[in-house]
């Protein structure tokens, strides 16, 4: 049989990595593997980001920059539109490919098949001077989880997937383009959901992604700051919306979710949402996990008339709608976090003399 030769694009969204896109693009432009293309796309830098990229000079990279700074899926669409390949590619602009990535994958797909809607590489954790960390847990180990065992932590745990050097098949990115343009924490989480229900995944132990680990110092949009924490509390409704959008048929989610299933009935067609639901707000360790699942539950009852459907085929009433309430920490979290900052206050401490009188009195009263 002859060997596939497939075009790659290979998509980079560039932004303030005047430090790290030099190494990044040379890792490219050195491939084994040489049917390829390069697309950057720079987001309006301010650094000198774009420069670097213009001043290396190769037919494969096609350079183009934004009118105005867009962010990360807007770029990414961007550069998904001027690509030809039959394979995408990403790369962060602060990481860098081994030599051997692009060729390692082509020997793959010719002994494995190319059906596969997205190929993970292995991860290699690297610091900013390029130098690898020890941080196995990072990187990819055998035995290799199922499909399904991957979405059904997807939504029970968040994103435990890495982006870097993900693959996709053009088929399935046509079907996830164009990416939402306000998403910027939670961008490869949903991608993740989406072409994982489209299809299988693969695993590529040996293609290997150099994974820039975020700090703050290196700007890089993972780094594990306030506002990072804001946009994954955001963001996540948004992503869990697409494994509603994502499973069409009873028998789909059984095959994700299995006998977590059967506490709550028999699924069908139209109870998906409400199964989703029940899984959501049972969950113990994702607290965002019963938020959602509680927005999506009300929004479900309130449609054409599915209190009767409910209580029809599992026996739910309101009183146990109700109930659920409990499964929801939201508010007493709230609640929480504002006595932990007014006690720590200072207008709490200076009072404290007042209320210690105040309650001594009160006992007084009391005897």
């Amino acid at each position: 049989m002859k060997e596939k030769k497939p075009l790659i694009s290979i998509l980079i969204a560039s932004y303030n990595h005047q430090n790290f896109i030099e190494e990044g693009i040379n890792s490219i432009l050195s491939q084994t593997y040489t049917n390829f293309e390069l697309i950057i796309v720079d987001d309006c830098s301010t650094d000198k980001t774009a420069e670097k990229i213009q001043s290396i000079k190769d037919k494969r990279l096609f350079f183009f920059q934004n009118k105005f700074n867009k962010g990360l899926n807007s770029t990414l669409n961007e550069a998904f539109s001027h690509a030809r390949g039959d394979f995408i590619t990403f790369l962060g602009s602060d990481d860098f490919f081994d030599v051997h990535f692009l060729e390692e994958f082509v020997k793959f797909i010719n002994l494995n098949g190319e059906n596969f809607t997205v190929f993970y590489p292995q991860i290699i954790p690297v610091d900013d001077d390029g130098k690898i960390l020890n941080e196995s847990i990072r990187q990819l180990k055998e035995p290799f989880p199922t499909n399904n065992e991957i979405l059904k932590n997807l939504f029970l745990h968040g994103n435990g997937l890495s982006s870097p050097g993900m693959i996709i098949n053009r088929k399935a990115a046509k079907k996830i383009f164009p990416l939402d343009c306000g998403i910027h924490q939670h961008q490869d989480f949903i991608m993740h959901i989406q072409l994982l229900l489209q299809g299988n995944c693969a695993f590529l132990p040996e293609a290997k992604t150099y994974y820039r680990v975020p700090t703050d110092s290196n700007g890089h949009m993972s780094s594990n700051n306030v506002k990072a924490y804001k946009r994954i509390e955001i963001e996540t409704p948004f992503a869990l919306d697409f494994f509603l959008k994502g499973i069409k048929t009873p028998e789909k989610l059984k095959d994700i979710f299995g006998e977590m299933l059967t506490k709550y009935g028999e699924p069908t067609a139209e109870t998906i949402p409400y199964f989703l639901a029940r899984l959501a707000l049972d969950s113990k360790d994702n607290r965002l996990l019963p938020v959602w699942g509680f927005r999506t539950l009300i929004a479900f009852l309130s449609a054409d008339n599915h209190q009767e459907l409910l209580y029809k085929l599992y026996g739910f009433q309101y009183k146990d709608f109700s109930a659920l309430f409990n499964n929801v920490q939201l508010l007493d979290d709230f609640l929480e976090v504002q006595r932990e900052t007014y006690e720590n206050s200072l207008s709490w401490k200076i009072t404290a003399p007042i209320r210690k009188v105040a309650q001594l009195v009160k006992k007084g009263i009391n005897k």
